[in-house]
C-alpha cells in the first residue's frame, strides 16, 4: 500500500536576497578594512627605513652596520 503526501511550502525569497546582500556588505567592507590597514603598515614601514637611511648616514653606511649587526663583527 502506497500512499504519497503532498506538501506545499512557501519559500520566503526576499528573506533569502536580503540576507546574502547583507553578507557581501560585510564581506566588501572587511576586504577594505584590510586593504587601508595593509598600506598603512606599508607606509609606515617605508617612513622607518628613510628614517633609519637619513640619521644612518645613507644605504651604504645602513648596509655595512647591519651586516656588522647580523656577524657580531
Amino acid at each position: 500500500m502506497n500512499s504519497t503526501t503532498k506538501i506545499k511550502t512557501k519559500v520566503n525569497a526576499d528573506q533569502a536576497i536580503n540576507t546574502q546582500t547583507g553578507l557581501d556588505t560585510v564581506s566588501t567592507g572587511s576586504i577594505v578594512v584590510m586593504g587601508v590597514v595593509s598600506a598603512v603598515i606599508g607606509l609606515w614601514a617605508v617612513a622607518c627605513f628613510v628614517g633609519v637611511m637619513v640619521s644612518g648616514g645613507g644605504p651604504l653606511e645602513l648596509a655595512q652596520s647591519w651586516f656588522s649587526a647580523i656577524t657580531g663583527m
